[in-house]
């Protein structure tokens, strides 16, 4: 495929072409040589850089239509460098603004737009747990209950599944239990990974127990176990009812190995 090829090689062959027709055609005169060298260095150069970042753009339209109009300007210049070309360009001279102008204010307007769209998105996509799906810590600032119940759980047991069965089979049990987790969850209620193993749910005062009953009932005859901490709090308390939930979590977990019980 033409993007799969190294934007180098090819911005560098394009500009020997270039090259080679300014040589060629050169008797026949140009209106600027310099202005011609120019513009055709220039157009690689923009070629260089949209192929490179073709990958990186290719979901993001805006930029997409961007790029191809910002190169259709730079031929549009290339071209009525052309005396021939020029004089008829000057014959209209509304379609030559459109045109030349034109196309690169849309070009503005259309990379502005795509590039704020792209900021919007990396900021969304960095307070997600990669793996899971579920909100990491940088989403913390952003909790929609102002009073809620925060529980903090971990799994029991994902050490032992990893040696023994191997990371990608604990990965999937991280998976599930992400999934179970968001599907209790109502409207404002929050899911987060914090940790390998640790999660942190906010939910509706009073819910913390019917919240974890859901759990068990959604993960009934599945080998998925967790220990929980749960604490009262609000946006201002968060910080302390997280590391109480934290400690409470831990202790509920030792007490299950010492008593040998899976939780």
């Amino acid at each position: 495929m033409f993007y799969k090829k190294p934007p180098f090689i090819i911005s560098a062959i394009i500009l020997l072409c270039l090259l080679a027709m300014i040589n060629v055609y050169q008797p026949f005169g140009f209106g600027s040589l310099a202005d011609l060298y120019f513009e055709s260095c220039t157009f690689v150069v923009l070629i260089y850089i949209y192929l490179t970042a073709f990958q990186a753009i290719k979901s993001y339209i805006f930029l997409r239509l961007g790029g191809i109009s910002l190169l259709f300007n730079k031929i549009y210049d290339l071209l009525t460098e052309i005396p021939f070309i020029e004089n008829h360009s000057d014959r209209f001279e509304t379609l030559d603004t459109i045109f030349d102008d034109g196309s690169l204010l849309v070009s503005v307007i259309f990379i502005a737009i795509g590039i704020t769209r792209m900021t919007k998105n990396l900021v969304k996509q960095s307070s997600k747990d990669e793996l899971t799906g579920l909100y990491n810590r940088k989403k913390f600032p952003e909790i929609r209950l102002d009073v809620f119940e925060l529980i903090y759980f971990d799994l029991n047991g994902l050490k032992s599944v990893n040696d023994t069965k191997g990371h990608a089979v604990g990965d999937l049990m991280i998976i599930r239990f992400s999934q179970v987790l968001r599907q209790a969850c109502l409207a404002n209620e929050m899911a987060f990974r914090v940790g390998g193993d640790e999660f942190v749910v906010t939910v509706q005062p009073e819910r913390a127990n019917e919240y974890i009953n859901q759990l068990y009932m959604l993960l009934e005859n599945e080998a998925i176990y967790f220990s929980y901490g749960i604490e009262r709090a609000t946006k201002t308390t968060f910080n302390d009812a997280l590391v109480r939930s934290d400690k409470a979590m831990y202790a509920m977990k030792t007490q299950s190995k010492a008593s040998n019980v899976t939780i």
